[in-house]
């Protein structure tokens, strides 16, 4: 735990930021940041070769809210063979599974904590090379579920409420994209005129690797 809790970033202007080797081009937030806000951010024009060109949320950080922000004409690429960076906009992510679950005895991430994000414009990013124009959610649960497998939680829930998606660009697929994520709501969302255009890695098939398949845009 960074035991980087309750921190609120707000009313900043976020702009032509990068990294090429990490998670969120724009903003940050990696474990132990529990209990953060980020509001009312114009967040634009940032890269990243990994996860998350706007904002980022990787491992554990509970009660998180991501709230009211401009997040556009962010990017993500990265053509590193077995790469896929995701969620141009916005990334929501446990870290990759760091010890052996105590029921399942399977290698389990610790999970994402509850986040929520709402009432967004998120318009103009791209995922070049991954999921997720606008928004990914991956590997929001894990030990969370290990510790409570009769389905009655309390598991980690990704809450999307309220924001309009629009004029995002896949390599691969999904304005919004969800992998391995129990609990996870999208409600009350525009999701209008995403385009993907199919051409990363993980659209094209094994057996015929010159041609590529069709991938959902919204």
């Amino acid at each position: 735990d960074a035991q980087n809790d309750q921190i609120r970033i707000h009313h900043n202007h976020i702009a032509q930021n990068g990294n090429t080797n990490g998670t969120g081009g724009g903003i940050s937030l990696h474990v132990g940041a529990d209990a953060y806000d980020v509001q009312k951010n114009w967040i634009c024009g940032n890269f990243s070769k990994g996860n998350g060109g706007g904002i980022a949320h990787f491992g554990r950080s509970n009660g998180g809210l991501i709230e009211d922000n401009h997040i556009i004409f962010n990017e993500i690429f990265n053509q590193m063979p077995g790469t896929a960076p995701s969620g141009a906009g916005v990334f929501i992510g446990g870290q990759p599974a760091l010890q052996t679950a105590t029921n399942t005895g399977l290698m389990l991430s610790s999970g994402t904590g509850n986040v929520t994000v709402d009432a967004h414009i998120v318009r103009g990013n791209l995922a070049g090379a991954g999921d997720g124009s606008a928004i990914r959610v991956d590997t929001a649960n894990g030990l969370d579920v290990d510790r409570s497998l009769d389905a009655r939680g309390p598991w980690y829930n990704v809450n999307v409420f309220n924001n309009m998606m629009d004029n995002n660009v896949a390599g691969v697929a999904g304005a919004i994209s969800v992998s391995d994520s129990l609990e996870v709501v999208i409600r009350n969302n525009t999701v209008a005129n995403n385009d993907s255009t199919a051409t990363g890695s993980q659209a094209f098939d094994i057996a015929n690797p010159n041609l590529s398949i069709p991938q959902p845009a919204g």
